[in-house]
């Protein structure tokens, strides 16, 4: 079972003497065992304190799933500062609103994702230094000196964070999650405990290390001695070769990703031996596949969001199929009425948390710190139901945080429909998810359009893709008279806007 750390320092620290040959981080054919990881992290302290950053910065980063992102969030937690990784899939619009929220002294960007970072800011970031990482390194951005060149270690400060996560566009704007070290190590215990990560355990890291499921897992995994193999990229076939090579005990993915790695398994012939954990949403006609081509592999059912640190219910899928598991203690998971009253067993209701992983609060960037209600529960904003053994069935979106959940991603309706009311043809704007075979829920619009105005399908589609993230872009939008129905269309299309031509 996994210690009990208070900080991320702690953990790192630990792990570089009781595991320090072990791997820590594997990728591209490089390995840093756990006692270079937490050197690592000390050099880049050093680093980051010589560049001017200081306790309470943000440090921006714009970066794939390479190993400088785990020594950053080490390095940020020594110093007291705060990483703030942006989502690679951003439009360079959401990437300036983000950035300019989170009023960073530092931004590191991928030298892949510097044109990105360009688009973004054309004239550079006003008063923000930036530094290019090229090749992975595994040390530092910078050469400096000796380890011991970093001051000694802040202890966790309650109310101070070590990450930010984007999150939550409910009023067409995201905002920053912000979650302190001790927060982040508690997520990485329980789901440890869950499921019984020892040092020999390995996680596929094909998750993006932007996401809170892809930090989350990677800390559960250290914070067990165990290692994290990096995928700089999603490819099938890299991925199950490197099961196979690296003897991989956890894969977690996003739909479609593990239909495709079981394609490529069957066709190169990989065993897939190793793995013993998959988790994620997929169809039972994955689930199936997954049985006969990985029978030792148990499936793993979750629930979690980057306000909670992660996952705080875990279950396997064959105890229990449909349900999104049980509580990971020490969280508690209850389902209460708007008036934040428990309602009865069965009975559906918002889902709330209580419990050590629960996030500081939303960036407030006008005061620069987190705020949250003072009440313990978080309102997570989804609505369930629990059942007499405890169980989690998810069921949907509260009203005032309507979700589309595509391909991993969070599409919030109301940060589309705000894009396409900015056309000058748009009078209303309705956004909504549909089941997709292929990605889970698929994004669709109705849209109104003013009087004598015209404008067509791919004209919509196409402004909304050149403000937003692609993923976020309607698959289709229909047109119909003012005003809109608000309730979803069923995949036909059979209410007013479904065959009415602009």
């Amino acid at each position: 079972m996994s210690p009990a750390f208070a900080t991320l320092i702690d953990l790192l620290a630990h792990n570089a003497k009781a595991h320090a040959d072990r791997a820590a981080v594997v990728t591209d054919g490089n390995t840093l065992t756990h006692a270079m990881l937490c050197e690592a992290v000390q050099r880049q302290a050093a680093a980051l304190a010589a560049m001017g950053v200081k306790r309470g910065d943000r440090v921006l980063l714009l970066a794939g799933n390479r190993p400088e992102v785990l020594v950053l969030l080490g390095a940020a937690a020594w110093l007291g500062a705060m990483l703030v990784p942006l989502n690679l899939r951003l439009s360079p619009a959401e990437m300036g609103q983000q950035s300019r929220d989170a009023a960073p002294s530092l931004a590191v960007i991928d030298a892949g994702c510097a044109a990105l970072w360009q688009a973004a800011w054309p004239e550079g970031m006003p008063g923000v230094t930036t530094v290019v990482l090229e090749a992975v390194t595994l040390s530092s951005l910078v050469h400096v000196g000796a380890p011991t060149a970093a001051a000694a270690p802040r202890q966790d400060d309650p109310g101070l964070g070590v990450l930010m996560l984007y999150t939550a566009a409910v009023e067409g704007q995201a905002r920053g999650a912000v979650l302190a070290q001790s927060q982040l190590t508690a997520s990485a215990r329980q789901i440890g405990r869950v499921w019984s990560l020892a040092p020999d355990d390995r996680w596929l890291g094909v998750l993006p290390l932007f996401h809170a499921a892809g930090i989350g897992l990677s800390l559960a995994l250290l914070a067990a001695g165990g290692a994290c193999v990096l995928q700089p990229r999603f490819d099938p076939t890299a991925a199950v070769a490197a099961i196979d090579e690296h003897r991989v005990t956890v894969c977690a993915t996003f739909a479609p990703m593990l239909g495709a790695m079981l394609d490529a398994a069957q066709a190169g012939g990989a065993s897939l031996a190793s793995l013993r954990i998959a988790m994620g949403l997929e169809p039972a006609s994955v689930l199936d596949r997954l049985a006969e081509v990985c029978p030792q592999a148990g499936f793993w059912s979750a629930y979690g969001q980057a306000e909670v640190s992660s996952m705080v219910c875990l279950g396997l899928q064959r105890e229990r199929p449909g349900a999104a598991g049980r509580a990971a203690a020490p969280s508690e998971v209850r389902v209460q009425d708007a008036a934040g009253r428990l309602v009865a067993t069965g009975m559906e209701g918002e889902i709330a948390v209580r419990g050590p992983t629960v996030f500081l609060g939303y960036w407030d960037a006008a005061q620069q710190r987190p705020y949250k209600p003072a009440d313990p529960w978080h309102r997570t904003g989804d609505l369930g139901r629990l059942d007499e053994d405890g169980w989690l069935w998810f069921t949907g979106r509260a009203a005032h945080k309507q979700l589309i959940k595509t391909g991993g991603e969070n599409v919030y309706p109301a940060e589309v429909e705000q894009v396409l009311l900015e056309h000058p043809a748009v009078a209303e704007a309705f956004v909504f998810g549909l089941p997709d075979e292929r990605w889970g829920e698929a994004v669709h619009a109705a849209c109104a359009l003013k009087p004598g105005a015209v404008a067509t399908e791919a004209e919509l589609i196409g402004f909304v893709e050149k403000r937003l993230a692609r993923y976020k872009r309607p698959q289709r939008v229909r047109f119909g008279p003012a005003p809109l129905d608000r309730v979803a269309p069923s995949p036909e299309f059979p209410r007013d806007c479904g065959d009415v031509s602009p």
